[in-house]
């Protein structure tokens, strides 16, 4: 849980199919199946037209540490894609892709009904915009999501660049020249996790609502609601252990 990788993307309607068929069955067990990736979850927006709604999908990857993705064998599968994998990326819209450390979370279970704040944007704007990830990590510390079972708070690699060279992982994805535009990345990553939709929606209208938080966000930060779709841990795949 010390790294994550996040994805948040949208995918052109004619291809959800497909979409979805690569995602389960070869995309999601081969991230997961990586050494040092814990497990992928999968969501969706809980939007009621979930078609009209942007960003659709939320995919997150716990890591034992971002240096997890600085291995050989992932280098390898984002500059050689499979075919597949090739075709649906075409069909991605509106990604952000963002490689962030932990800096601070509470609690330890689990919640299907997501809040996702994506503070600042390193990539994706003219000029970067940064969020302020100390005040955020005192912020949830001293008004914690009541309604959450667990908070997680990240900043993303690209806001301190190793001392000690070139980072496979700070760089832009050699696969994302299959996709459309350019991959967006957040500055700060919270993802508050709740066991009910009333909870989601607390913490969306009342804790939004803080003045201490409302000072900290921006109007550019994104917010959305998501709800599980699956789950993978590394520890189901064949082969596993523990």
């Amino acid at each position: 849980m010390n790294g994550l990788l996040a994805v948040w993307n949208d995918c052109d309607a004619p291809v959800l199919e497909r979409y979805e068929h690569w995602y389960m069955n070869e995309h999601l067990p081969d991230r997961v199946g990586l050494p040092g990736v814990q497990q992928g979850v999968r969501y969706e927006t809980t939007n009621s037209l979930p078609q009209s709604a942007s960003p659709r999908f939320f995919t997150s990857y716990d890591l034992d540490d971002v240096n997890v993705l600085e291995a050989d064998a992932y280098q390898e599968a984002l500059r050689n894609p499979t075919p597949d994998t090739q075709f649906v990326m075409a069909h991605f819209k509106n990604m952000c892709r963002t490689i962030a450390q932990l800096v601070a979370h509470q609690g330890r279970c689990a919640g299907a009904w997501v809040v996702t704040l994506r503070l600042g944007k390193m990539q994706g704007l003219d000029t970067p915009k940064y969020a302020d990830i100390d005040a955020w990590r005192e912020v949830l510390r001293r008004h914690a999501p009541s309604a959450a079972c667990r908070w997680r708070l990240y900043e993303s690699v690209l806001s301190k660049p190793p001392a000690g060279g070139a980072s496979r992982v700070a760089a832009p994805s050699p696969e994302s020249r299959f996709r459309p535009g350019t991959d967006a990345v957040a500055h700060g990553v919270v993802v508050i996790e709740h066991l009910r939709a009333s909870d989601a929606h607390h913490t969306l209208t009342q804790w939004l609502s803080l003045p201490d938080v409302q000072a900290l966000l921006d109007p550019s930060d994104a917010v959305d609601e998501f709800i599980e779709m699956a789950r993978l841990d590394a520890r189901a795949l064949p082969g596993a252990t523990g």
